[in-house]
């Protein structure tokens, strides 16, 4: 394994720049609207989602988005997706002490998942602190991965396809914060972005940490008969589920939201 290393925040400052100044017409109203708007505190439940369902041309859901543009900038493509060409912001910034947010993405950028999937306080802030890089980053291409974000009032933690990629401590621990789609990339602009669906559990205990490795672990040989999978569940890794006939075994610790069956998520299950 490679060895982890710290150090300050190492992202490059124009990169920081671009998202400084590409946030900077949301931070108001990020301001105001996390003030009323915050989500209130439980354990473990489903705060936000969007899907993205629609007809074609349809705009953004603006009770649950802040958007830096025009109508036109960001548009339901009819099959389930958002195509986006500047940035967004969830409108409420999400309180509970510990959290997890998902998003499937489809973007050009370079090395650095938040500069897909990010995160900003609930004054509109880029978070700052101490970086700890982790294994398993990938640069997007033009095919989509699932970011995740996990924090907690000490850390925040991105991963890229359930493999943790970056560790941040923040300057200001605790801080509720809201989600960005962000298409700065290190000082450049990517045409558009593609986004299948976003969604956040948040609660008062501390959320199942995503692992560092994503190979599914092994079945012990009195393994548990597998149940039906429901919605509004924890799993752990090594479960198993059923849907229908067909058996599956779960990958990555997470909480399932409605939608979120295994033959859907190859990301979070495999088939037994």
């Amino acid at each position: 394994m490679k060895a982890r290393h710290r150090s300050r925040w190492s992202i490059r400052p124009r990169a920081i720049i671009a998202l400084a100044v590409a946030s900077a017409g949301l931070v108001g109203a990020v301001y105001l609207t996390g003030q009323s708007d915050v989500a209130s505190a439980a354990e473990h439940r489903p705060v936000f989602d969007d899907d993205f369902r629609g007809e074609p041309g349809a705009g953004l859901d603006r009770a649950k988005w802040l958007l830096d543009g025009d109508a036109h900038n960001a548009q339901l493509d009819g099959e389930g997706n958002l195509v986006v060409d500047r940035l967004i912001s969830t409108r409420q910034a999400f309180a509970e002490a510990y959290g997890h947010a998902e998003a499937r993405i489809k973007v050009r950028r370079v090395d650095g998942p938040w500069r897909a999937f990010g995160a900003v306080d609930k004054y509109g802030r880029v978070l700052r602190g101490n970086v700890e890089k982790l294994d398993g980053d990938t640069a997007g291409r033009n095919d989509f991965h699932t970011y995740a974000i996990d924090w907690s009032p000490q850390t925040v933690v991105w991963s890229v396809d359930g493999r943790p990629s970056l560790k941040l401590t923040p300057d200001e621990p605790g801080l509720p914060i809201a989600l960005v789609l962000n298409l700065a990339t290190d000082g450049q602009r990517p045409a558009r972005m593609v986004v299948d669906f976003v969604r956040v559990t948040a609660g008062e205990k501390p959320m199942p940490q995503p692992s560092v490795s994503s190979a599914p672990p092994s079945v012990p040989p009195s393994a548990p008969v597998a149940k039906q999978w429901k919605a509004y569940t924890a799993y752990a890794a090594g479960d198993l589920v059923r849907e229908g006939a067909v058996t599956y075994r779960v990958k990555e610790a997470h909480t399932a939201l409605p939608g979120w069956k295994p033959s859907a998520l190859p990301n979070l299950f495999t088939k037994v």
